[in-house]
């Protein structure tokens, strides 16, 4: 793995010197032209094939994997940072936080991606439909009940699956621990629910990635975990790496739970320069101690790797586009020194 990572990172930093002097020529032209600049699997096809090629060798190797939330809002795009294509290639999967009605760029963009071995899904969020049904009733545009609206949204949610190379089935929820047995048996009723139109979709999807998001500690008499890839924790708001662990041995509770699967959550910084409290541990970067966090051993669980909230954030850098990202793919995965 570590020489397919060397020949990752050389022949990357060769795309972006490519990349770097296009973008200066698109730069300092004043006329109103298109200008067909060949990218550099135009330029030296037999070096890409083989940088494709180790790629995909290394996404299908052991390392840790990498998770990245983007968000696809923008459908008229004026960055090349609002599209998945400029992603860091590394990426293992790169899930859309708006699957639906996709327009054509993303499309492509999504094959650009699959072309080096990177999963596009998108997520399924119980807490979310159920905040959204809640909303709706208090705004006076929804009347029926919690069990018919749960029975029709994650289906009608799931019909965005076939564009897509698997879902991220989220679940908070509630702590089951301090519940009476009514509530009890009402939240494994919405579980059961929930989690009933996925597994049915996963049995006739086996090919596809299936991955958990949240509290597993939450669920009630669930067996989903058992054909989930990987453990997203729900760690983003943590303020410092000791809570990673915290949520990994909470996370054990759950019943039937895989502990070699352990994926932990962190965010980019924010755009806004103010917040100094997004993404960030104290004074340092969250990124990157979350992927130190994840390099060190545990005795019991396994540390699977990093899911990034808001990485088209970390784009607009001004040495490196990505360049947070990149160093904490390196931490987790590094390069062999020569």
């Amino acid at each position: 793995m570590k020489n397919r990572m060397k020949n990752i990172f050389i022949a990357a930093s060769c795309f972006a010197a490519v990349t770097c002097f296009s973008a200066c020529d698109d730069w300092t032209e004043v006329e109103n032209v298109t200008i067909n600049t060949p990218g550099v699997e135009e330029l030296n096809p037999e070096q890409y094939a083989k940088y494709l090629q180790n790629l995909i060798e290394y996404k299908n190797s052991d390392h840790k994997v990498v998770y990245a939330w983007f968000d696809n809002s923008e459908k008229a795009p004026f960055s090349r940072g609002q599209h998945i294509s400029d992603a860091p290639d590394s990426l293992d999967v790169i899930s859309m936080m708006y699957p639906a009605d996709l327009a054509d760029f993303e499309l492509a963009d999504m094959q650009a991606a699959r072309g080096k071995g990177t999963k596009v899904v998108y997520i399924i969020s119980f807490d979310k439909i159920q905040k959204e049904y809640t909303d709706k009733v208090k705004d006076g545009v929804e009347s029926g009940t919690f069990d018919a609206y749960l029975s029709a949204e994650p289906t009608k949610q799931m019909g965005y699956a076939d564009a897509f190379d698997g879902i991220i089935a989220g679940y908070k929820g509630t702590s089951p621990v301090y519940m009476s047995a009514e509530q009890k048996a009402e939240a494994k009723k919405y579980q059961d629910a929930f989690f009933g139109v996925i597994s049915t979709w996963k049995s006739s999807n086996a090919d596809k990635l299936l991955t958990f998001q949240g509290y597993p500690e939450n669920l009630i008499e669930q067996t989903l975990l058992a054909d989930c890839k990987h453990i997203i924790l729900a760690t983003d708001n943590a303020t410092d790496d000791a809570q990673l662990a915290v949520a990994a041995r909470l996370a054990m509770i759950a019943s039937g739970v895989s502990t070699d699967r352990f994926v932990v959550a962190v965010s980019t910084t924010s755009l806004d320069a103010s917040d100094k409290a997004t993404g960030f541990y104290g004074s340092n970067r969250a990124l990157s101690e979350a992927a130190y966090w994840t390099t060190e051993q545990s005795d019991d669980y396994t540390r699977a790797g990093l899911a990034i909230y808001n990485v088209q954030n970390d784009y607009y850098n001004a040495t490196n586009t990505y360049q947070y990202v990149r160093e904490a793919i390196n931490i987790m995965n590094p390069a062999p020194k020569k």
